[in-house]
């Protein structure tokens, strides 16, 4: 990604409505993916600023953390957070762990910046153990795509069904997917058409992502928000929203 994305990002992340609510609703995942494995080996693949590698510090202290990225920029901001991980520097499409090492990968919003993703998803799968799961977040709709998008070097935004199709060619059980921001997907929606008009007429691109500074009423105003997301994602069957997250796991061996 851009250096001032991940700038952005670290000075973001803790307190940030959306990065609040995404943790929040990817928590009942990971919790349902590592239930029976608490002395787990997980892996954080993009882990960027660290956020997420907190996160995963605090429901599974027991664990073995490994965070991996390819960008030293990004690994510096996951040192200063002082975690109990181990901290690697690599690619996703070619992951240094031997095969059938990890019980649970993590993938919060990596698997669009590569471009050849079903060999990520391959890669995946030979590192995981048998009935180890990936717990991913993708961002959906290739009509959204906005400089947003161009800002954070995505190859793509994920249309329906695309990212389960990968999944199960890659040998992947699909076990659960939900969408993400569905109750503000109409005004996102709006204002990412409205930039995408703006940049094409003023031939300019925008200097940076949407998230933008969010202020203590602003996040306040938004919790209500997630928290009938969330209510609704963990009863009904929802799909939409600006980001789709998943469970999925390598099949068991054979008995």
């Amino acid at each position: 990604m851009d250096p001032g994305a991940y700038r952005e990002m670290s000075e973001l992340e803790d307190h940030h409505w959306w990065f609040r609510a995404k943790r929040k609703l990817i928590t009942p995942l990971l919790q349902n993916a590592l239930k029976a494995r608490q002395r787990a080996v997980i892996l954080d693949v993009g882990c960027g600023t660290g956020s997420n590698l907190q996160l995963v510090e605090q429901l599974f202290p027991a664990a073995q953390r490994l965070g991996l990225d390819l960008d030293d920029g990004a690994l510096a901001y996951s040192r200063q957070r002082e975690l109990g991980v181990h901290l690697l520097r690599g690619s996703g499409s070619t992951l240094p762990l031997q095969n059938a090492s990890v019980d649970c990968i993590v993938a919060l919003d990596f698997i669009e910046h590569i471009e050849d993703d079903a060999a990520l998803l391959s890669e995946f799968l030979r590192v995981l153990k048998p009935g180890g799961e990936l717990v991913a977040s993708v961002p959906r709709y290739p009509w959204l795509w906005s400089p947003h998008d161009e800002f954070l070097h995505h190859k793509r935004r994920y249309s329906s069904g695309e990212l389960e199709q990968r999944l199960g060619a890659a040998g992947f059980n699909l076990l659960r997917r939900q969408g993400f921001n569905f109750l503000l997907l109409p005004a996102i929606a709006a204002v990412r058409i409205a930039k995408r008009l703006q940049s094409k007429l003023s031939g300019k691109q925008a200097p940076a992502t949407d998230f933008g500074s969010s202020s203590n009423l602003v996040n306040a105003l938004l919790a209500p928000v997630f928290a009938v997301e969330s209510l609704c994602v963990r009863s009904l069957p929802i799909t939409a929203g600006v980001s789709l997250m998943v469970r999925a796991a390598k099949p068991d061996l054979p008995r």
